[in-house]
């Protein structure tokens, strides 16, 4: 085994169970990584880890993961975090915003594919890596671990590492490339299929028709504000469709879900970062994604 899994496999050891933690509302690179941690867990270490939600999964694709790859989550605040519970944080890290962490504990391990957003020296484990997704450092640790994932693990790692990175077209990694081209033959083809093109409510596509008819051009940003939203990942998912509009090079989208506003910022522009110029605008804890986000 390699010197990352290895690490991570001792910090996470022994007694008490191990909680895995991904960001709010996940996304498929994280519930895919923390579905990749917990086969690694039961696999390695005998133990099958709880993965816990904060905020809700609601974008059709993400449920229909968690349906078809029947991977459960348990609501934080069903969970223990207190010692001697391990808990991991995937696809994110402490002191940020995005996660449900509760205030006092200090994560096991650490698992991102995004810079350091703070000191992480009170952290026993620590595996940053500039990646195009998290899964792509998740399946390394399977394969380093000498084990081949089972059908809906290696769907879920390699649907995680192709919704991050736009299908290998946004900030992908040489890497995450191999481990994808690695993962397919044990992928589930049919409930790859049935994941990525998710049955929608009708709600869906007035909200795309909405943001239409109330998008306005500058130069070349495209701005839309949505209004209230049914859950966090509609302002992702119409700044996605909006920046397919052909004289602009950004798409800027707000809305509002439970008394937060939620922001994305698109751009085509391999020049700029989109996740910078939000962590400038609203604060480092707050935003967070990447270059292209």
């Amino acid at each position: 085994m390699s010197r990352p899994v290895e690490g991570f496999l001792s910090a996470v050891g022994g007694d008490g169970p191990i909680i895995i933690l991904p960001h709010d509302n996940p996304d498929p690179d994280a519930i895919a990584s923390a579905a990749g941690l917990d086969f690694l867990c039961r696999e390695r270490l005998g133990k099958e880890a709880v993965i816990c939600l904060g905020g809700i999964v609601a974008r059709a694709e993400n449920r229909a993961m968690l349906t078809y790859l029947d991977i459960s989550l348990s609501p934080v605040a069903d969970v223990d975090f207190s010692p001697p519970a391990k808990v991991v944080l995937v696809d994110t890290q402490p002191g940020r915003r995005n996660n449900s962490l509760p205030p006092g504990i200090v994560p096991t391990a650490v698992i991102d594919h995004h810079p350091a957003y703070e000191d992480l020296g009170g952290v026993p484990f620590v595996d940053l890596r500039d990646y195009g997704a998290t899964a792509s450092m998740v399946a390394e640790y399977l394969f380093d671990a000498g084990l081949e994932p089972d059908a809906r693990v290696a769907t879920a790692l390699f649907y995680g590492i192709a919704a991050e990175t736009q299908d290998l077209g946004r900030e992908a990694k040489v890497v995450d490339v191999l481990v994808s081209q690695r993962l397919y033959p044990y992928t589930n083809k049919k409930r790859l299929a049935k994941i990525e093109n998710a049955r929608v409510p009708a709600d869906y596509f007035r909200v795309f028709r909405d943001a239409i008819e109330h998008a306005e051009v500058v130069g070349k940003v495209v701005f839309c504000d949505l209004g209230e939203i049914s859950y966090p990942d509609q302002a992702a998912e119409v700044a996605d469709f909006l920046l397919r509009l052909d004289q602009v090079q950004w798409s800027a989208v707000a809305g509002y879900h439970e008394g937060r506003i939620y922001v994305s910022l698109r751009t085509t522009d391999r020049d700029a970062n989109a996740g910078e110029v939000l962590r400038k605008v609203v604060g480092s804890n707050s935003a967070g994604g990447h270059g292209m986000i």
